[in-house]
């Protein structure tokens, strides 16, 4: 009898400490359970990425259409491509720091949406990229630099985001852009926008607009082709040539500037050099130099006529054309 009562003592004892032990696997914290930690809040957020309509004397350098908000749009040409690259930072309650939450590639504004837990604050960046005498490189939709992410990996344009505490798209705010599988422009031939908003409260609203702002600047050029000889002109990695005989060049881009947030500025500008070399038909060279200050949105119009063989005299005017526009004259007479 004695020995059933024990055994009976042991079994009862055995079921108990399995049962404490499956309550501590399933809190491993060791506190209770409640419906507020299993059941956080979330929202849904809607992102607009919407261009700042420039509210000023100057006429903007690219012309907006007009829509019912006092916005308007950078509207890609025909056959061009627009993006949006948008990183989604997460600041949990009691953090006084912003961690990765999210990033996604998209090309169909309208799919920019995200869920939010309501008890935490957000911060969001975006880039927009409209393609115009440049390309954006990539492979099945896969696209390379602006759009790294990771360990330098190619984007995918999936209109959707994607969830990660360890990667986004760490290079949104750089110049350089693959417009070729192996040529990357700090400068390229198109449009950037960007824009970042942060302290979001998801309670406050589910649709967010981002002011988004330009970081471009425009060159013409008008070159005069040389009485004899081949000239070239480089400038910002990009280079013009001219040979005698030739009708001559008259003609200008949109470009990007390199330092994206810096660019978005008021009153942004940037020195540039422009370097001449004609190499005349006996062989000789003659190079020159010049600095060009480039204005965010504006376009800086450049006159380029060498002559030789003449008294040496070199011209350097400027000048404001329709607000917007500003002339250089270089005349290099050799």
């Amino acid at each position: 009898m004695k020995k059933q009562i024990t055994w009976m003592c042991i079994l009862l004892c055995s079921l108990l400490f399995v049962a404490c032990e499956k309550s501590v696997i399933d809190n491993p914290d060791g506190q209770k359970n409640t419906n507020k930690s299993r059941h956080r809040v979330t929202r849904v957020v809607r992102i607009h990425p919407t261009e700042l309509r420039v509210e000023s004397m100057e006429e903007p350098l690219i012309s907006k259409s007009s829509g019912v908000q006092s916005r308007g749009a950078s509207v890609p040409g025909e056959g061009k491509v627009k993006l949006y690259a948008v990183n989604v930072f997460e600041k949990k309650v009691g953090s006084e720091l912003y961690e990765k939450y999210a990033y996604g590639l998209f090309s169909d504004p309208s799919k920019i949406a995200i869920r939010m837990f309501e008890d935490n604050r957000y911060k969001i960046e975006c880039l927009e990229v409209v393609e115009g005498d440049d390309h954006l490189y990539n492979k099945e939709k896969s696209y390379q630099a602006p759009f790294l992410h990771g360990a330098n990996l190619p984007t995918k344009v999936t209109n959707q985001f994607v969830m990660s505490k360890t990667d986004n798209m760490s290079n949104l705010q750089k110049g350089e852009t693959n417009i070729s599988e192996t040529k990357v422009q700090r400068y390229p031939r198109m449009i950037k926008l960007y824009g970042t908003q942060e302290d979001i409260d998801p309670k406050a609203s589910q649709e967010l607009t981002i002011d988004m702002r330009k970081a471009v600047f425009g060159l013409h050029f008008k070159i005069t082709p040389p009485e004899e000889g081949t000239l070239e002109i480089n400038y910002l990695g990009w280079k013009l040539a001219q040979k005698s005989g030739q009708t001559g060049y008259d003609g200008g881009s949109i470009y990007a500037f390199s330092e994206i947030v810096e660019a978005t500025k008021d009153g942004y500008q940037l020195v540039a050099p422009l370097e001449m070399k004609w190499t005349k038909a006996n062989g000789t060279v003659v190079q020159e130099h010049k600095d060009l200050t480039l204005k965010r949105n504006v376009k800086t119009k450049v006159e380029i006529v060498v002559e030789g063989p003449k008294a040496r005299n070199i011209s350097f005017r400027e000048e404001n054309v329709a607000m917007t526009e500003e002339q250089i004259e270089w005349h290099v007479v050799k």
